[in-house]
């Protein structure tokens, strides 16, 4: 009888211990999304509204929070006062007078709303982006890109947005990478129109474009086509794709040099004119060491930029050419990875920079036993200059910023050229490290402006 008893307690317990038991649901917030809804006010704003009914307590406060861009950092808005109620409309103020948010960049943003009782509830996401209608603006899109353009046929803006795309796959391909969005290219036709997206007093005559990798938006203005397409679009665009997407959490430094390299290295001409630049320099073994070239305490001076952007192309074609766009790729993503430069080269090359020199300047035909020692100079002030560019076919800068600018005819205009679409260091005399770092750092790149027609 004990042990019968015994039995039938223990299979007491393993049944209940295999019973699954009800839990009480932990208390949720309901609250209900009757509407939302943005209202652009470009370039002064955003209005963000919300219509929200809660089944609990009244509805007490509420903030927003907008995501701008790829990796922009977020917006946090404070709703406008409003009486506390079970239904409520609500809306939050995003002021961008003082910052430079070009039109059309995109906005991810969601509420969140918080009840008498102390409790909060998120609410669903929105994508939206900043719209404009300052012009009558066209839009096109591609798999991977957009492109935004006023006051010329569609023609041109497909020519926009094929170059557009085109850049992209070559950078895609290089590196095995995709975004995680697609890039937005913006085209003015004015300079004064352009600037109207610039933070207040910002905008300098010389800015002829800006590519804002955290947005994942380049931005420029002008009329030739040509300049557009085979130079322009794929470097901003590399610029952007670069750092914006692979180069997003890298905390190591991207040698400016390298950063350059590679978005003259994705622009679409024959760069036959870099190549004789580079030559030619080899020839009269006055090519800048490579160490030299991020300007780390020394200077590069206005009539040495042609030829720096010639070389930090040319290196970066060598070892595309020698060791193949794989290796190159390689090497991109050993250096996203937080590997420092000279140790991923190596780590993909086998080179560090001295061998890289040396093999290089025997490539170009110039060997040389040993390269030149980096000497420290006094640092330099910065000098805004407008950077004048040369027709398709030729070197992105063969003119010194004194030079006239060349002439090229558009579809249907005749104008002069803008200005050397190399990023970050346009306008600037390129003087040290110091400054291109920085702005390699802002990830926030500009153009030179183009001469007034």
């Amino acid at each position: 009888m004990r042990r019968l008893s015994f039995t039938l307690i223990l299979a007491l317990i393993l049944a209940g211990a295999f019973h699954t038991l009800p839990i009480a649901a932990a208390p949720t917030t309901e609250v209900q999304v009757l509407a939302q809804w943005e209202e652009s006010h470009f370039p002064d704003g955003l209005i963000f509204h919300l219509r929200a009914r809660s089944d609990q307590d009244d509805i007490v406060a509420a903030r927003l929070y907008a995501d701008p861009g790829w990796t922009e950092p977020t917006r946090l808005l404070t709703a406008e006062s409003f009486t506390p109620g079970a239904e409520v409309e609500v809306e939050a103020v995003w002021n961008t007078t003082m910052e430079t948010i070009p039109p059309f960049t995109p906005i991810a943003y969601h509420w969140e709303v918080e009840l008498a009782s102390g409790s909060t509830s998120s609410l669903p996401p929105v994508e939206t982006e900043y719209t404009s209608d300052t012009h009558n603006w066209q839009r096109l899109e591609g798999e991977d890109v957009i492109v935004f353009w006023y006051d010329e046929p569609e023609e041109f803006g497909q020519a926009i947005l094929d170059a557009a795309q085109d850049g992209y796959e070559h950078v895609a391909r290089i590196t095995g990478v995709i975004t995680s969005q697609p890039v937005r290219v913006v085209i003015y036709r004015h300079q004064s129109d352009f600037c109207e997206f610039y933070a207040r007093g910002t905008c300098e005559s010389w800015i002829g474009g800006v590519s804002l990798p955290n947005l994942g938006v380049t931005a420029q203005w002008g009329y030739d086509l040509d300049w557009f397409v085979y130079d322009v679009i794929p470097h901003e665009l590399a610029h952007v794709f670069y750092m914006g997407e692979i180069f997003k959490n890298t905390w190591v430094s991207v040698p400016t040099w390298f950063n350059e390299g590679i978005a003259v290295y994705n622009e679409r001409h024959d760069h036959s004119q870099e190549r004789a630049l580079v030559q030619a320099a080899a020839a009269r073994d006055e090519l800048i060491p490579i160490r030299l070239l991020g300007a780390r305490g020394g200077a590069i001076v206005n009539d040495e930029i042609p030829e720096w952007y010639a070389e930090v192309w040319s290196l970066v074609d060598y070892i595309a050419e020698v060791y193949g766009e794989d290796t190159l790729g390689e090497l991109i993503l050993t250096v996203a990875d937080n590997v420092p430069f000279e140790d991923a080269l190596t780590q993909t090359t086998g080179m560090d920079l001295v061998q890289l020199e040396m093999e290089w300047r025997a490539w170009l035909g110039y060997p040389v036993e040993s390269v030149p020692t980096a000497i420290v100079l006094p640092t330099l002030p910065v000098t805004q200059f407008a950077l004048p560019t040369s027709p398709h076919g030729q070197s992105v800068a063969t003119s010194t910023p004194s030079a006239p600018p060349p002439t090229v005819t558009a579809p249907g205009t005749s104008l002069p050229t803008c200005c050397s679409p190399c990023s970050g260091l346009f306008g600037l005399a390129l003087p040290l490290a110091g400054v291109l770092g920085w702005r390699v750092a802002r990830r926030s790149r500009h153009t030179a402006a183009p001469p007034s027609p």
